[in-house]
Order: C-alpha cells, then sequence, then structure tokens
C-alpha cells in the first residue's frame, strides 16, 4: 500500500525522486494511493446509466429520511448525458439543493459552454430542480471561485454539513474525469490540486476560464462517484487507458494524474469497453451492483 501523509508539508514520489509539495489536505489525513477496491465494471453503457440512476435516488432517499434534504454535486460532461435519462421517483427532487463541481465562467444561459444551461436544458427544467447553486456569469475567475464559495457558506448546515475541519459534506458527488486525469478543473502540473483550505478556486488555464470544487470538498462527500461508458470509432475503448490509470497504476501521482486521488473515497463504474485495460477486474451484472 503506497501511503502519502499530506499534514502541513508533505513529500510527492514522482518518476524515482522525492519532491517537496504543499499538502493536499488538511491534517490528519493519509492520502491511499494503492489500488481503488471499490471499482465495478458492467456489461453496457445503459448498464452504467441505471447504476448511476439508483446510486442517486438511493441517496437522496436516504439523506432525506436522515436530514430532510438532499445536497448534490455534478460536473458536466457525459455525467449531464447520464442524468438526462433519469426519471426521478417520488417527490427527492424538491428537496434537492444542487451545486456545480466544475463550471465555465460564462453566462448562465450559455448553451454552448454553460453547464448550468446544459443541466436545464436536459433534466433539470423537466424534472423541476429550482434550487441550485450558480456562477454570477461573469468571465473573473477569482471573483467568480469567492462569490461561489460565500453561496456554498450561506447553505444552512442542516442541508449542507460541515466536517471537523469546516468543509461542506456534500450527500452525493458525481465526478468525471478526463482523458489527462483532470477532476472538475484541476488538472494535472498545475497547483490547483494542491489547495488546502478553500472550497471552491478559480482556474485560468483555457479561455473561459473556471471555477472548480478542491480536491478535500470532493473527498468529503459521503458518497462520491466515477463512471465511464460509451464508446466511439475515434475511441473503441472509451477511456479506459484514464481509467486503469486512474484505479490502479501505483506509480501515478496527483500531480500527474489528479484522478488517482479520489482511489479511497469514490465508487467507480466502467461499462465493458471502458474497463477494458482491468482485464483482473471482477465483472458484474447490473443485478449484482445493485444488490451489493
Amino acid at each position: 500500500m503506497r501511503l502519502i501523509l499530506l499534514a502541513g508539508t508533505s513529500f510527492a514520489i514522482t518518476q524515482g525522486y522525492v519532491r517537496n509539495v504543499p499538502s493536499l489536505i488538511r491534517p490528519p489525513f493519509a492520502l491511499d494511493l494503492s489500488s481503488a477496491k471499490d471499482v465495478w465494471i458492467l456489461p453496457t453503457e445503459q448498464d452504467v446509466s441505471n447504476a448511476v440512476h439508483s446510486i442517486v435516488e438511493d441517496a437522496a432517499n436516504k439523506a432525506i429520511a436522515e436530514k430532510g434534504s438532499f445536497a448534490l454535486a455534478i460536473p458536466g460532461g457525459s455525467v449531464l448525458t447520464v442524468l438526462s435519462s433519469l426519471e426521478p421517483k417520488g417527490d427527492w427532487v424538491s428537496k434537492t439543493t444542487l451545486a456545480y463541481v466544475n463550471h465555465k465562467c460564462v453566462p448562465n444561459d450559455d448553451l454552448s459552454s454553460a453547464i448550468h444551461a446544459k443541466a436545464r436544458n436536459m433534466f433539470l427544467d423537466r424534472w423541476g430542480l429550482t434550487n441550485v447553486v450558480t456562477l454570477d456569469g461573469t468571465a473573473d475567475a477569482q471573483a467568480e471561485a469567492s462569490a461561489y464559495q460565500a453561496k456554498l457558506e450561506a447553505i444552512p448546515a442542516s442541508v449542507l454539513p460541515r466536517d471537523a475541519d469546516g468543509f461542506p459534506v456534500f450527500d452525493l458527488c458525481l465526478i468525471g474525469v478526463g482523458d489527462d486525469g483532470h477532476i472538475g478543473s484541476l488538472y494535472p502540473g498545475r497547483d490547483e490540486i494542491n489547495e488546502a483550505s478553500k472550497w471552491a478556486i478559480g482556474v485560468e488555464m483555457k479561455s473561459p476560464p473556471s471555477i472548480s470544487l478542491t480536491l478535500p470538498v470532493m473527498q468529503r462527500a459521503k458518497q462520491s462517484v466515477v463512471s465511464a461508458a460509451g464508446k466511439s470509432d475515434k475511441y473503441p475503448k472509451g477511456k479506459a487507458s484514464a481509467m486503469r490509470l486512474a484505479v490502479d497504476d501505483e506509480q501515478v501521482t496527483p500531480a500527474e494524474f489528479p484522478a488517482c486521488a479520489l482511489r479511497g473515497t469514490t465508487v467507480w463504474i466502467f461499462d465493458e469497453p471502458n474497463g477494458s485495460e482491468m482485464p483482473s477486474r471482477q465483472r458484474a451484472t447490473l443485478d449484482e451492483f445493485l444488490a451489493h
């Protein structure tokens, strides 16, 4: 088991040498970089979507039973497509507060770039989910991140609990992983992955810039899920290589491949193409996943 203790100052082991880096999260917390344990490889893309649907509804119902509300965080990309086919059962939507794991700093009605606009178009309006923490719609990433954190901080702890370190604890956080291992807008080779105290940060890597929840926030969710499914002529195995690096390569570090920092806290769900570079991983049916 590879453990990196992240406390005040820590050490990352990268390609044979040790370098001093800022801690990723507040002490005491050991970042487990051994292979992920909670990995599911299901037969089809539809199975993965159905599994995520089940997780969302189960998490919502459990949270509402416990505290009367459901705090959900979502990214953009393929997760929006997965959620677009979910038809909510019961009334959990009316008791849901939704935040974004990351979002470009653009007007909220920009259907070409704004995750919020896309989510409204694809499912939020149909669901009737209106309690959404949105950006102010400016191009100023740092101001948007500060404002977004302030909006999250204004949510009562009865709805969005805080842990002992003062970080928010979402009931469920759905997280996307890019081919380069980025999670939210935390990209490899950049300082944002090391942020240890803020809830949200501005990322000025691309134009337009974006905001992102920080790694400590993603890690502290009661439940976090990464799903990868689907393929194309260009990518016949989907994101298989990236998923293998994310869950199994014990030599990679969060600085090189941020998604590996989620191994110890996340449920990973892939279809067969996206799990194809993990032949030793056990396969399961959707029914087996739902029954576990």
